[in-house]
């Protein structure tokens, strides 16, 4: 199945939470960590499908922290189990990969961040994550806040994007503060 389209989901668009990617994701962290090593890498649930309540573009957002070995190596190995790397969507910290999926009859967008673990791309992924987890009144907020980007991008990344930033680095920073004994917490639990 080719990444770039898949029938009846639209870029930029307000869908209501499904806890289908949450089961999603269950089965494909265990397909990440045989093809990956649990030695070598952290997988993590991440974006709006990993907040129970939280709407969105309805896309499996997954971050895997690189905790030893050579980001080209296992840049290979997420390529052989699907992934498909996307250069001009990552930045120097981070490589970007697509994979569509399927799961329960349902078409599955993946979107698979390779990172640092501990870095800044990983704790801020996490500690907005948490931040939302534990905060439902930021959760309705953010939705609030995706419904006018949606409506103002018309389908442009970089308008919808922008309409977010405010809300996202207020939360991160916030988030941020927190991250040792909230993030820690999560980890503990989901490993």
């Amino acid at each position: 199945m080719h990444h770039r389209k898949i029938k009846g989901k639209d870029k930029y668009v307000f869908k209501r939470y499904n806890s289908i990617y949450r089961q999603a994701f269950k089965k494909e962290r265990v397909r990440l960590y045989d093809g990956l090593g649990h030695e070598n890498v952290a997988i993590e649930h991440v974006g709006s499908t990993a907040v129970p309540g939280l709407g969105g573009k309805n896309i499996l957002d997954i971050i895997v922290g690189l905790k030893k070995g050579k980001r080209l190596a296992i840049k290979k190995k997420i390529q052989k189990l699907g992934y498909d790397f996307v250069g001009t969507a990552g930045s120097r910290r981070r490589l970007f990969f697509v994979r569509d999926s399927r799961y329960r009859h349902k078409s599955i967008r993946i979107h698979l961040h390779l990172v640092k673990f501990g870095g800044e791309e990983w704790r801020q992924k996490i500690a907005f994550r948490d931040y939302l987890i534990e905060h439902r009144d930021a959760v309705l907020e953010y939705e609030s806040v995706k419904k006018i980007a949606v409506k103002e991008a018309k389908g442009n990344k970089e308008r919808y994007l922008k309409a977010k930033e405010k809300f996202i680095n207020s939360i991160t920073k916030k988030a941020l503060k927190n991250y040792n004994t909230v993030s820690q917490r999560f980890l503990h639990k989901a490993q």
